[in-house]
């Protein structure tokens, strides 16, 4: 049985792997560089495969929560460097064997490695084949940075210099980073439109956070909605699937079931919470493409306008 441990404990278990290993996967929300540079010292004689994926928002990097210094070096010491802006995890995969998890991000203050970090904690995680299928969707469904998209990043941000932050964008433009195409939970809305979420305040990035920021302004935030990975695989399955009869609830249902790529997907009740919330937002604010009615007695059935 695995028990917790501090972020001073795991840096100190890490100190003592990292010199001999063969391949290191880190996945962290936020990366600084004290602990990039901490990172690069430990594997500067084994010199193993490294993976970086992180979250890397312009928030992100205008709050320096991440630092893009620390990702330059990086990539010219040969790491792979990914995005995933819906990221929240903290994962520590070192070689095929050794699996942490926890709260601790590949910083300074995650990983106690300056004064006054945080408190975190973290677990030994068992490495069997489904947590390596997990770690491995996530690298895969990340996009690969190099110095030229970093070049862009730092370009675009330079732009709002003199900007108050809430004016900085919650996203990339789509040139600097194109949206992943897998779609996750966090791509639906969690909760109802209006409901103030502790998720959405945690990442201003997600595209329904994005969308209750702008609740004041009708037309954007229904263009915000009509942009959403969400709502385009919606319509893309009333379109491709519509034959005789329009689709039903629980015919959605099953089709969204497999097409999240969450491993392992979430049960049956949740992936209806998660439609039900994204037919919620799409009666306020898509009912001119798309119709949502009753007929008779049966369940909510959509269909192109």
């Amino acid at each position: 049985m695995s028990s917790l441990i501090s972020n001073t404990d795991l840096t100190l278990q890490l100190e003592a792997i990292l010199p001999d290993c063969e391949k290191v996967t880190i996945i962290s929300a936020f990366m600084t560089r004290s602990a990039t540079s901490w990172l690069g010292r430990l594997i500067s004689n084994n010199k193993p495969k490294v993976q970086l994926i992180g979250r890397f928002t312009p928030t992100d990097f205008a709050k320096g929560a991440s630092d893009l210094n620390a990702l330059r070096d990086c990539i010219n010491s040969g790491y792979q460097v990914k995005a995933l802006i819906n990221l929240h995890a903290k994962i520590y995969q070192i070689d095929h064997d050794t699996i942490f998890n926890g709260s601790a991000n590949l910083t300074g203050k995650g990983l106690a490695l300056v004064n006054n970090g945080n408190l975190e904690s973290c677990s030994r995680v068992n490495a069997c084949e489904q947590s390596k299928a997990f770690i491995n969707k996530i690298v895969e469904s990340a996009t690969e940075l190099s110095i030229n998209t970093l070049d862009k990043m730092q370009a675009f941000l330079e732009q709002f210099d003199d900007a108050d932050e809430t004016e900085l964008p919650a996203v990339w433009p789509e040139e600097i980073m194109p949206q992943t195409t897998e779609l996750f939970v966090s791509d639906f809305p969690l909760g109802k439109p209006g409901v103030t979420l502790n998720e959405y305040q945690l990442n201003s990035s997600l595209p329904f956070a994005q969308i209750e920021n702008a609740k004041d302004d009708f037309a954007l935030a229904s263009t915000l909605f009509k942009q959403t990975k969400a709502y385009r695989w919606l319509k893309k399955q009333i379109t491709e699937n519509q034959s005789e009869r329009d689709l039903g609830f629980g015919q959605i249902s099953r089709l969204l079931h497999d097409a999240l790529a969450d491993d392992p997907a979430p049960y049956r009740q949740k992936i209806k919470d998660l439609q039900a919330n994204l037919y919620s937002y799409l009666k306020l604010y898509a009912s001119d493409e798309i119709e949502l009615y009753m007929p008779g007695r049966r369940s909510e059935v959509l269909r192109v306008v």
